[in-house]
């Protein structure tokens, strides 16, 4: 083990002059027009959530964005029914404004030039499309979907990898005023249909087959049977799929048609764009919760184009003309940035595959290759980056990047410090982020002009009111100025609130996922975090409905990771609580799933204990550690608690589509009776010894 959270507020980067670019015009906005005396970051922040001042910094960023309307807003907000501080339901932005979303995607259009870099797994070949031949693609999807009956308001979903045809086929729903909503298509049956059935699409693409992991899998026999019952309702007309040099056999359903036969349809339609208000429902976006259906949140054009642009500009220093490789699948909010980031005006790298294959390097060396500026990953690619033992700046020129970001789950200390350490150059801003599905933004982020330190976010999001609650009182009691961890909230209304849940029509599972805790007026994210008043910046500990609480001691089970990622025999962990109907109390179990070089003994679960109780306290010791052959995670890499918790307390819960591996949950059923295992576990190591 090593003494990683010993010290969680090393330095480990510092603004450049050259860093901060769009904060530093920000400031100077703010100060010649409005006599704001912003001197800082901090003071910037709150000017842009004071109340008084809040609707000033919204209509400056729409203006600095330069987000394209047809007509202008005449105020950056609404005045809401229920008082200035209400938040739901949602407060109308930018009232007045018309615009299209896809139109905003083309405003920096230049005929000629590369607007994306198409690569598949490997990077063997790279593909260069321009903006004629991307604008020319859309008019003719466009085309073709008006002459097969969509019109504005009507559901188009893919369930899709992340290659040229996404990007296109989403563009041309949104330039008539269609819902876009797509799905990866690592999920099964059950999952699709679970989205699908409730928003009742009119078009569904999809792709007969896709290679991921050096593996070429065969999507049609599940397209087939999602498409079976989805054909039932008459909503739907086309499953349209893209097939390469494939054909569909004539009996595999009479609702599918292949891509060119689709295309076919265009009649030479010109591209238009259907001007719409900015808070027009635009995606659909579901929520990764593994148990029961997922929540179809729906996200409105305007809210999600200026947030992405927002995040990029001001969190992650995006500049116009940047080259852009952000890593992820269609299923992930974050395949948003790979479609704002072609508003920039520069290029885009839409990558299909695994970032391992041929090694832990393909995405690196495109970097190299096309001269990437800003990199968006995960913590779990930089930890297994960093767990294969290189270090990419001894090997690749890494000298055009400026920004890599984090997000999905917890950037650790130590992954930190090994980033700048060992991994990469001294100068990339390395940005970790918190946010979520549900905001299509970050709620904490980077700051190109704040110091950086091992272990921590840098700054609560311009024009996001973040504070930290009590999570003992119902009152809202705020703890921001403490270290105290509690509840993540945001105190006053953004744009990127979800326009609505789709199927949800009296709105009551809206206001209950986010307002049911502290009111209307208080939107809980649902996130464990904490502030260094030192430092000001932030720690995240944990989804708030797995904090473990022994013996009425609150931590969240991020501070046991932080602890046992620095184990070189521990190749993964989940840490959860178990309170079963007859226990009185909190019992925090840890699960540790061994690379297969080691084995699990005593000795493990002593060096563990000693770990957590000398980098934390007593009062963090799980009672109990086990080896298992799995830990559950999501399809997005999100490690899985609540259903732990849930199964090890004696529950049945229902297991969706989001779990990558429910196979191994069924491991964890012996745990209900925890007592017997520890005594079966004892009982074998006894037998060891003799």
């Amino acid at each position: 083990m090593n003494s990683d959270t010993e010290h969680p507020s090393d330095v480990l980067w510092k603004p450049l002059p050259s860093s901060g670019f769009h904060i530093k015009n920000l400031i100077r906005i703010a100060n010649e027009k409005h006599g704001a005396a912003v001197t800082d970051y901090e003071s910037l922040w709150a000017w842009s959530t004071n109340a008084a001042t809040a609707p000033a910094f919204w209509m400056e960023v729409f203006q600095y964005l330069g987000i394209k309307t047809s007509e202008a807003p005449y105020a950056a907000m609404q005045p809401h029914p229920k008082g200035s501080d209400a938040m739901y339901p949602p407060v109308t932005f930018f009232p007045g404004a018309k615009m299209n979303f896809a139109e905003n995607i083309f405003s920096n259009y230049q005929a000629e030039e590369v607007a994306i870099h198409v690569v598949s797994e490997g990077a063997d070949h790279i593909r260069n499309v321009t903006w004629r031949e991307l604008r020319d693609d859309v008019a003719k999807v466009a085309g073709a979907m008006v002459a097969s009956g969509v019109q504005e308001g009507d559901r188009i979903a893919a369930v899709i990898s992340n290659r040229l045809e996404t990007i296109v086929i989403c563009l041309a729903a949104l330039s008539i005023g269609a819902i876009w909503s797509s799905s990866s298509p690592d999920m099964g049956v059950d999952g699709v249909l679970s989205r699908l059935t409730q928003i009742r699409p009119k078009l569904v693409f999809c792709e007969s087959e896709v290679t991921y992991n050096a593996k070429l899998r065969d999507l049609l026999p599940n397209h087939c049977q999602w498409t079976e019952v989805l054909s039932k309702d008459s909503q739907l007309t086309k499953v349209v799929v893209i097939t390469g040099q494939r054909e569909i056999p004539a009996e595999k359903h009479h609702k599918m048609t292949t891509w060119d036969r689709f295309l076919d349809q265009d009649n030479g339609r010109p591209l238009t764009f259907k001007q719409l208000p900015f808070n027009h429902p635009a995606f659909i976006v579901y929520s990764s919760g593994t148990s029961g259906p997922p929540k179809c949140i729906v996200h409105s054009a305007g809210g999600l184009l200026l947030q992405v642009r927002k995040d990029s500009f001001f969190s992650y220093d995006v500049r116009k003309g940047d080259t852009i490789l952000q890593y992820t699948t269609t299923g992930w909010i974050m395949w948003a940035m790979v479609l704002v980031s072609l508003s920039f005006g520069g290029r885009v790298v839409v990558y299909d595959g695994s970032p391992f294959v041929p090694d832990s390097l393909v995405l690196l060396r495109l970097v190299e290759r096309l001269r990437i500026n800003v990199l968006g990953t995960s913590a779990k690619f930089l930890s297994m980056l960093m767990d294969s033992g290189v270090k990419p700046r001894d090997l690749i020129d890494l000298s055009s990047l400026r920004t890599i970001t984090s997000t999905g789950s917890t950037l650790t200390a130590k992954v930190a410090r090994w980033f700048y350490k060992e991994g990469f150059p001294q100068n990339i801003h390395l940005v970790s982020t918190c946010g979520g599905t549900d905001l299509a933004c970050s709620l904490i982020s980077g700051a190109a002009t704040q110091p950086l330190h091992a272990g921590e976010i840098q700054a609560a999001a311009l024009g996001m009111a973040v504070d930290i609650f009590d999570v003992d009182s119902d009152a809202g009691v705020s703890i921001r100025m403490s270290d105290t961890p509690g509840e993540l909230v945001c105190t006053r209304p953004f744009p990127s609130q979800p326009v609505s849940f789709w199927g949800d029509n009296t709105g009551e599972k809206y206001k209950n996922s986010y307002f049911s805790r502290f009111g209307e007026q208080i939107w809980a994210q649902g996130d464990f975090v904490s502030r260094n008043p030192s430092t000001g910046g932030y720690l995240t500990h944990g989804r708030s409905d797995g904090v473990l609480n022994p013996a009425g001691v609150r931590f969240g089970s991020a501070e046991i990771y932080n602890v046992i990622d620095g184990d070189k025999e521990i190749l993964d962990s989940l840490c959860v609580g178990q309170r079963r109907q007859h226990d009185s109390d909190e019992t925090v179990i840890l699960f540790v799933q061994m690379y297969p070089a080691y084995k699990f003994t005593s000795s493990v679960v002593n060096r563990l204990r000693e770990a957590v109780r000398s980098k934390l306290s007593a009062r963090h010791v799980p009672r109990y550690i086990f080896e298992v052959p799995d830990i559950p995670h999501t399809i997005n890499g999100k490690k899985i608690e609540i259903l732990v918790k849930k199964i090890i307390s004696g529950q049945d819960p229902q297991v969706s589509s989001t779990v990558a591996n429910p196979e191994c949950l069924r491991f964890y059923k012996q745990f209900v009776q925890i007592e017997q295992a520890d005594a079966q576990q004892q009982q074998k190591w006894n037998i060891s010894r003799l």
